[in-house]
């Protein structure tokens, strides 16, 4: 027997889509013959759940650790982002659209269990409102109540729009203030006990930072090693860049030799055909002399 709206809303948002409007009404019925008019209206006035916001509601109902880890890693980066932590928010940044694939992945999975496959626009309905949750805390205690009717959206900066977002929302859960942010608690399967996850959220907010931390350590080592092969082998730029200049030098101190050695090789070579040239005189003289002194002798 449904004694309370939470109630209802707990045990009808853990249906699959096509249940839910019989369930409603069974439980709108059950409400009528326990006399309580009043429930009975608000609960025929819950509003069916898109099918992207069903499956993200039975993923966080169903894989509350998988969740929370999510979770974990949300606060992490809005912490980040508080201090202007740049560090951490390069780490963090990177890894924000990894975590998100993943976790749609398998919110995916889990409803093709449920015999709901996620076409590609409920797929990326489920992307926006994983982002949504990372981005903006209410967004987040919206998800984890597990009666989400429709998917969120995150335009990149400011806050997320949660009005209207959840089954009960205002004073019509449990008497809370409207604009409240919702309860934190779902009941897994519809039914038994209260799941509190602020326990495990910080078991797991730590692990998470002490991961992540040691990721960033690892990083800041391997730029500083980066760091120290970048300033060996500027040295040694800078080394052979020396060098070439000093090769340069010698270069043209030899080209320089070599256009003296050019030159006076040239002006010897002159002179030698000059040289040349006055043997052949002599020796042509000579030859002229000894022939007249030979006529002259013939003729006494």
């Amino acid at each position: 027997m449904i004694l309370h709206l939470r109630a209802a809303v707990e045990q009808l948002y853990a249906v699959p889509p096509p249940r839910f409007t019989p369930v409603r009404s069974e439980l709108v019925a059950q409400a009528r013959s326990a006399g309580d008019k009043k429930l009975a209206a608000s609960i025929g006035a819950l509003r069916k759940p898109t099918v992207a916001a069903w499956a993200v509601n039975h993923f966080v109902r169903e894989h509350a650790d998988e969740v929370e880890e999510l979770r974990a890693f949300a606060e992490l980066l809005r912490e980040a982002q508080r201090t202007l932590d740049a560090d951490q928010l390069r780490v963090l940044g990177r890894e924000r659209a990894k975590r998100v694939d993943a976790v749609a992945d398998r919110i995916a999975e889990v409803a093709a269990q449920e015999g709901q496959r996620l076409g590609p626009g409920v797929s990326q309905e489920v992307r926006d409102t994983l982002t949504a949750l990372i981005a903006d805390e209410s967004a987040e205690a919206s998800v984890l109540t597990g009666a989400l009717v429709k998917a969120l959206s995150y335009s990149g900066f400011g806050s997320v729009d949660v009005a209207d977002v959840v089954a009960l929302g205002g004073d019509a859960a449990d008497g809370r203030d409207a604009g409240e942010r919702p309860s934190l608690s779902v009941l897994p399967g519809g039914g038994g006990e209260t799941v509190d996850l602020e326990e495990r959220r910080r078991t797991r907010r730590a692990a998470e930072r002490t991961r992540l931390q040691t990721a960033l350590e690892a990083a800041r080592s391997e730029l500083r090693s980066a760091d120290r092969q970048v300033a060996v082998l500027t040295a040694r730029q800078e080394e052979v860049v020396e060098g070439v200049a000093d090769l340069e030098r010698r270069l043209a101190a030899a080209r320089a030799r070599l256009e003296k050695v050019t030159g006076d090789l040239e002006e010897a070579g002159r002179i030698r055909d000059q040289r040349e040239q006055e043997e052949a005189a002599a020796q042509s003289a000579i030859n002229e002399h000894d022939r007249d002194e030979h006529d002259a002798g013939g003729d006494g």
